[in-house]
């Protein structure tokens, strides 16, 4: 991790001396701490991460251009995520703060019971294939909300309720690892086919 305020400080100091003497050049080192990973590569071979576990497809044709970037960006926050034995996992913890400032587009939101535009429509797309993915998996929900009126999206291919909303921080997808080794977690989305997939892997556990 960089200490980009000790950073600015050491630029500031080193600007001073090249303004204010002979010194024709200047280094510097760039600050930073290094942390370990949680898990290295010696211990992948001993989570338990042996097969598919659970599927979940949608479909999203039909998607405009903001729609179609905010799902692929929320998608790409659960490319390899572990969850521990007994461990509950959260949607929205995992997926951050989703604003402009993160860099989701304006695209069409339910707000107010009214379909309006706000910042990261579409990735109601990703938890409902997330929550179709845990479903097959027979991981325990805890906690999973419909939206408020069908949307078209969410039963392409698929029928109605197999769809799960979030609005942090009050309405999020949940649930928990009852599975005695870690589940890994990886999301492909492709653009030409306007299809997410969603795949867990673990051991089955029957």
């Amino acid at each position: 991790k960089l200490n980009e305020g000790l950073l600015f400080q050491m630029i500031a100091g080193n600007l001073r001396t090249l303004e204010e003497t002979d010194t024709q050049e200047s280094n510097i080192t760039a600050p930073v701490t290094l942390t370990p990973p949680q898990v290295t590569t010696s211990d992948v071979n001993n989570l338990g991460i042996k097969e598919l576990v659970g599927r979940g497809i949608s479909y999203f044709a039909g998607s405009i251009p903001g729609r179609i970037h905010n799902i692929n960006l929320a998608a790409s926050k659960f490319m390899g995520v572990l969850v521990k034995q007994e461990e509950t996992f959260s949607f929205t913890k995992t997926v951050g703060d989703i604003s402009a400032q993160t860099g989701y587009k304006q695209a069409y939101v339910i707000s107010g019971g009214k379909t309006i535009l706000g910042d990261g429509g579409g990735v109601c797309q990703v938890s409902t294939t997330l929550f179709r993915a845990v479903l097959n998996a027979g991981l325990p929900i805890l906690e999973r909300t419909a939206h408020a009126y069908r949307v078209g999206y969410y039963e392409q291919s698929s029928p109605p309720g197999l769809d799960a909303t979030v609005y942090s921080p009050t309405v999020d997808l949940k649930f928990k690892n009852d599975t005695p080794n870690q589940i890994l977690i990886q999301t492909r989305v492709d653009n030409k086919k306007m299809m997410l997939t969603f795949e867990i892997y673990g051991t089955k556990d029957g």
